[in-house]
């Protein structure tokens, strides 16, 4: 109790990644924010397949042959299929799975613009952090759910 009556329980933020979750709901919040990291990590592939479609070559400047098309391909399945997994089971392997994808394209990036190759702006930085965040969150709560569930599963 405070001096302003009893303690009101905190809301969920997605902008926390190291916040308590004080009901199962929050982190089932959190670990649904995964699902916006594969719709991102998807929907960059896609935009790579229409640049090989219309240009002949992705926007690296890539030419467009079969193996870096089936690639692409893999890759949208790919973060459908964790986007699916996060959403209904919340695994916590495929949320691992996730983070790790997506800390390889954050160096992908990181070195890609150290290297003079691409160019990048403030916007690009604000977006990866709050993708870095719900990544984090993800994980986070992936692992309590589980966690959770084991603990209630009869041995």
């Amino acid at each position: 109790m405070t001096v302003d009556g009893p303690e009101k329980p905190k809301k969920f933020s997605h902008w926390n990644p190291f916040q308590a979750f004080e009901t199962r709901e929050d982190a089932l919040k959190a670990a649904k924010a995964g699902v916006w990291v594969c719709a991102f990590l998807g929907a960059s592939y896609i935009l790579q397949i229409i640049f090989v479609a219309y240009e002949g070559k992705n926007t690296f400047g890539d030419t467009g042959d079969l193996s870096l098309v089936v690639g692409n391909y893999i890759a949208v399945a790919l973060a459908a299929f964790l986007a699916w997994r996060i959403w209904a089971k919340q695994g916590f392997w495929s949320a691992l799975f996730l983070a790790l994808w997506f800390a390889l394209e954050i160096a992908g990036k990181v070195s890609a613009v150290i290297s003079g190759q691409q160019k990048t702006n403030f916007g690009w930085a604000i977006m990866f952090a709050a993708l870095t965040v719900m990544t984090i969150l993800c994980v986070r709560a992936c692992w309590i759910l589980r966690r959770e569930r084991k603990l209630a599963a009869p041995s």
